[in-house]
């Protein structure tokens, strides 16, 4: 009985300890560069592919496509927009905020956590930044890259000297060291620098790529799948060295910080959509889980998932409920994706993801900042350009490689429905005012009146609306506002006017307003006053025009399609 009992309390006290977290970072490594996402050329990573085997593969995890946006992203919870973090950190005034509250602040008090490797965070707070951000214990690199991986700055205690080890041994070397001395449950961000640039041939023993007579400024490849091998192997070596009872209570992360880097990304991914562009190859990355609290097999889990997320799933793995430890003022972008690492077949926890470029990260040249929007199926981007905004659309599902911009030709009912729900979605999250075309307009007697923006809809401002096309026979142009397109009077729209001598016209919007539009020859002018309520941001208005023309069908009035307007800041 005396043993029983003292299983039972043992056992129980295993169940409440709080477990410990592993979050391991890959460098410049998308999902064209790990095995067990089955590209034919990827380098061999036999301990990533266990983890996968033995954990989940997520297909759908999606980052920033830059690094320090990334990391940022990650201890915040928050979009760069919010933080100011969107491109490359250069320098210290460029850096995290401290005012930002950064996952380890809110982990419990009995968690030891540690930074072992890249920050990329900035400098402004000097060597010790990352502990006076939060961490309890920091050491590795401060800055984005090192000049050698066997000649480099190591950061500990505060104090820089040179490090000749190679990298990714030093920063194993750390992490063994810090799980081996810590009592206490911890959360260890191992943050390699591999495999970024410089591409080196790393220690020998580590990988098994023939390097022979090769420049890596020439072929950089190769070198590239050895410092990749390198992490694994090393990566194989700190779980090697975790004793099994700390392992058994330990969930461990695996992700990549944002998509392979152009000059090794390899067919069919493109280079041009690859670090540094919010297209799927600089974007969607490995994200693999196994251990303490996921259930394992080689699952595979579609759902998506976003940088964000891991502030709010990494602070609940350990038991803590992060936007009740956040103060409220505070927006936090992320949920929690627990219940995805806990068992398959589980709905997903967010509709859509979103990610973003500052200006300056986007390869192509006529670039300045870009956003990315995506649900399961479409992928909404857009460009901020010299000329404007450019917007494209891409069906993911039936075309993962994103070659066919779907807003080059007629949407589908389908497609059409997605790009307003993208749209909505990137209005209600940057305040930004769109103004969606939607359904099909008539003609007569030579007219075809068309509804469009002039002037976007902000709160406090005033959204203008001009209707185009018409001619001195035009005799009145009416404008018809509603807040829904889906129905009216308990009948679905659009409703078809034939019936009312409007041939092949619809009533397209819920017709709460109608007013008489001013009109000049060719055109009519509807203004719309917006009040100065922040709560209005991402609501939609559905507006219309109708135009009486004499002879144009047996009315004598056409319709022009509608637009849907979403209210921004």
């Amino acid at each position: 009985m005396r043993t029983l009992l003292l299983l039972t309390f043992t056992t129980t006290g295993l169940l409440a300890q709080t477990p410990n977290v592993l979050f391991v970072i890959g460098d410049d490594i998308g999902v064209d560069s790990v095995g067990s996402y089955g590209h034919p050329n990827a380098a061999p990573t036999p301990n990533l592919d266990a983890l996968a085997a033995q954990g989940v593969r997520f297909t759908n995890a999606h980052v920033c496509p830059a690094c320090s946006p990334t990391r940022a992203a990650l201890l915040t919870g928050r979009h760069g927009f919010r933080t100011g973090i969107g491109a490359p950190v250069a320098g210290q005034a460029d850096g995290l905020a401290a005012s930002e509250v950064v996952l380890p602040e809110i982990l419990p008090a009995n968690v030891t956590s540690a930074l072992i490797g890249k920050w990329h965070l900035g400098a402004d707070l000097g060597a010790n930044t990352p502990t006076a951000e939060g961490f309890d214990v920091f050491t590795g690199i401060l800055g984005g890259t090192v000049p050698s991986y066997y000649r480099w700055p190591r950061v500990r205690n505060g104090n820089t000297r040179l490090q000749t080890t190679y990298v990714t041994t030093a920063l194993v070397d750390e992490a063994i060291a810090f799980i081996g001395g810590t009592t206490a449950p911890w959360f260890l961000m191992l943050s390699f620098n591999a495999p970024h640039d410089p591409y080196e041939a790393p220690p020998a023993g580590l990988h098994s790529q023939n390097l022979t007579g090769l420049d890596p400024q020439i072929t950089p490849i190769p070198f590239y799948h050895a410092m990749i091998e390198a992490m694994d192997a090393e990566f194989g070596r700190l779980l090697a060295n975790i004793p099994p009872a700390t392992l058994a209570n330990t969930t461990i992360l695996f992700l990549g910080d944002n998509g392979t880097a152009r000059p090794v990304t390899q067919a069919p991914f493109d280079p041009q959509r690859s670090k540094g562009s919010v297209y799927q190859g600089g974007v969607r990355v490995p994200l693999l889980a196994a251990g303490h609290g996921v259930a394992g097999g080689g699952r595979v889990e579609p759902g998506l998932v976003s940088a964000v997320d891991f502030f709010h799933t990494v602070a609940a793995l350990q038991g803590v409920d992060a936007r009740a430890a956040v103060p409220a003022t505070v927006p936090l972008d992320g949920v929690d994706f627990g219940t995805l690492l806990a068992g398959g077949g589980q709905p997903g926890v967010r509709p859509t993801v979103y990610s973003q470029a500052f200006t300056g990260t986007a390869p192509m040249t006529d670039n300045g900042d870009a956003e990315v929007v995506r649900d399961e199926r479409f992928e909404l981007l857009r460009f901020q350009t010299r000329n404007g905004v450019r917007e494209e659309l891409y069906d993911l599902l039936n075309d993962p490689w994103e070659a066919t911009d779907l807003l080059q030709q007629p949407l589908t009912a389908t497609a059409e429905n997605a790009y307003r729900t993208l749209s909505r979605e990137l209005a209600a999250l940057r305040g930004i005012p769109v103004a969606i075309p939607f359904g099909d307009g008539c003609s007569g007697a030579g007219l075809t009146p068309d509804l469009i923006a002039i002037a976007g809809a902000e709160v406090g401002g005033t959204f203008v609306g001009r209707v185009t096309g018409l001619t001195p026979t035009v005799t009145a142009t009416f404008g018809t506002l509603g807040f829904t397109a889906d129905q009216w009077l308990g009948t679905a729209l659009p409703w078809d006017l034939t019936g009312v001598g409007m041939t092949n016209c619809a009533l397209l919007v819920e017709p709460v307003l109608t007013r008489l539009l001013p009109q000049m020859p060719q055109r009519a002018t509807w203004n719309v006053a917006l009040p100065n309520d922040p709560g209005l941001i991402g609501f939609a208005l559905y507006l219309q025009a109708f135009v009486a023309a004499t002879g144009s069908n047996p009315a004598g009035a056409l319709a022009t399609s509608g637009l849907e307007v979403l209210i921004g800041n």
